[in-house]
């Protein structure tokens, strides 16, 4: 039979197993969650930097869309306007709004990408914590096991101090 040492020790030891196995199924989570999320953080991140060439390339689809529209704007008035003044001055005119909506469609998105990348930042921190807790509860039941042998132990061995006191006293 294992002796009350033996079983704290043992119960540790399984208790600090699970642990480890709860951390690293929680680390598996947590590299999984940083990866799901750096496509969009890199994206939000141009969008944000400054840097015209990076904020131009994270709209790309959507700038070419308008380009698309502009260009397709520009063939149709050639086409079916005259060459007098008033078609280039309508083809002038259509470049200067296709730089606005361009800046404007970067205006619209950079708002949004900072609160996408709060948003990230949050659902980040709150992965950590939560594989935080996860360890620091092992950790917790495991003690709390280790101290209730212990102090079964303690009990057990007063008990078996008693009962030996006990049978002296009958002996003499």
């Amino acid at each position: 039979m294992a002796t009350a040492d033996e079983l704290t020790n043992q119960l540790t030891q399984y208790m600090q197993s699970m642990g480890s196995a709860n951390s690293g199924v929680g680390q598996a989570y947590l590299s999984e969650g940083m990866r799901d999320f750096s496509g969009p953080m890199e994206y939000f991140n141009q969008i944000l930097s400054g840097n015209k060439s990076q904020m131009e390339s994270a709209i790309a689809p959507e700038k070419n869309d308008i380009l698309s529209q502009y260009r397709a704007k520009r063939k149709q008035l050639a086409a079916s306007g005259s060459r007098s003044g008033g078609t280039n001055e309508a083809v002038a005119q259509s470049e200067f709004s296709q730089a606005g909506d361009v800046a404007s469609l970067l205006q619209k998105l950079r708002p949004q990408a900072a609160a996408g990348e709060s948003e990230i930042a949050g659902k980040i921190a709150q992965l950590g914590l939560s594989e935080s807790e996860m360890g620091s509860q092992q950790w917790m039941a495991a003690l709390q096991a280790a101290t209730n042998l212990s102090q079964q132990a303690v009990e057990k061995r007063g008990q078996d101090i008693g009962m030996v006191t006990s049978l002296a006293n009958m002996m003499i």
